[in-house]
């Protein structure tokens, strides 16, 4: 389920990779690897942006996903992009834990849920428009991630990979996750129809799930993509009517189309700009921010949290007291005292905020103000 993109890559723009960065993480005792990559001029002190994360097929590697176009698309859109890597499975292929028989034994929900943290704590990231799509394999766990993951993700973008049947049977959103999938109808590797792979649906099945969330009519309003590409494909955009909300769920249809990536000039349509165009339109109407437990064991106690601006605090010492944006600046110091004060944050704006403690700024916590 590899992809082959690096036509794709030299047909769009070329860019300065200085951006791109490689980063661990620590789940668990496993180290973890994604890639991340950061707009041309982006700066976290004045800009509050989505991150897309792309996710990988089977067997695939997150190097080869960077060149699906994300990056070039968030440079002038305004989004970072995140390509986590997967784990190997009982078959040595790099997989997600998504319900299905080819899954890892893996602790991808952590994995997600902290690099999300960190695109809130250190990047500035819109905690309201975090996305996800994928390929494949990275398409199914998309679909899983919605599901998962439904208090977190704006939309997801499915490429070429359905929900698992263990998802189907068992996933209540209370989110409704506005949802675009892309899949050709001769997709040998993940059927469009026909007969599903073990632990797989296929697309009609898929499709309905999300319809019965939205409540959408089973009828869609269908244009036909202008034929442009001499690739013998044509394309069938379906926005289902009657959504909850308005067109929030898509299907793509490549007639003649098998497991590949689409994009243009090969193609009459180009996924990864499509995509961003759908999710462009949504964000959560309810997402949960970053944990506010301790960041480390700390000297000082703060209540309530989250609160309307107003904040006790429990001090064994007399401390200077810093309070942060998730993007590092410095937005307001006062010194206080020990035992309980009171601590009037009320000028700044709602979100949340890092409290650092002591010379050394050795005792931190989060903070909320709403």
């Amino acid at each position: 389920m590899k992809l082959l993109l690096g036509l794709l890559a030299a047909a769009i723009t070329s860019f300065s990779f200085s951006q791109q960065t490689s980063h661990t993480i620590n789940i668990g005792g496993v180290t973890r690897d994604y890639i991340q990559y950061l707009p041309v001029g982006f700066d976290a002190n004045t800009e509050s942006l989505p991150v897309v994360f792309v996710l990988h097929g089977l067997g695939d590697v997150n190097s080869n996903m960077t060149n699906a176009g994300f990056k070039e698309i968030g440079d002038t859109a305004r989004f970072i992009s995140v390509y986590p890597q997967g784990l190997p499975n009982a078959f040595g292929s790099n997989s997600w834990a998504n319900g299905t028989l080819l899954a890892p034994v893996a602790d991808d929900i952590t994995f997600f849920n902290s690099m999300i943290d960190d695109m809130i704590l250190n990047y500035n990231a819109d905690i309201s428009r975090i996305y996800f799509t994928g390929f494949s394999m990275g398409s199914i766990m998309s679909h899983h991630l919605a599901c998962a993951l439904n208090d977190r993700i704006a939309a997801i973008g499915a490429m070429s990979g359905t929900m698992s049947t263990d998802d189907i049977n068992n996933c209540v959103p209370i989110y409704k996750t506005p949802v675009m999938h892309v899949h050709g109808t001769v997709d040998p590797t993940v059927p469009y129809q026909g007969t599903a792979l073990p632990s797989l649906s296929l697309v009609d099945e898929t499709m309905n799930f999300w319809i019965n969330v939205h409540g959408c009519a089973t009828t869609a309003d269908s244009i036909q993509l202008a034929d442009t590409a001499p690739d013998g494909l044509t394309v069938d955009r379906f926005v289902y009517q009657n959504c909850n909300p308005t067109s929030s769920v898509e299907l793509w249809r490549v007639n003649g189309g098998d497991h590949s990536f689409f994009y243009e000039p090969v193609n009459d349509f180009t996924e990864s700009i499509e995509i961003w165009i759908f999710f462009s339109q949504w964000s959560h109407s309810n997402p949960t921010a970053v944990g506010l437990e301790d960041l480390n064991t700390t000297e000082f106690s703060i209540s309530p949290n989250p609160s309307t601006g107003i904040f006790k605090v429990t001090s064994e010492y007399s401390n200077e007291f810093s309070i942060y944006t998730m993007a590092g600046k410095l937005v307001h110091s006062e010194k206080l005292n020990s035992g309980e004060t009171t601590l009037d944050l009320t000028h700044l704006q709602h979100g949340i905020y890092i409290i650092k403690s002591g010379s050394n700024s050795e005792s931190t916590q989060r903070i909320s103000i709403q």
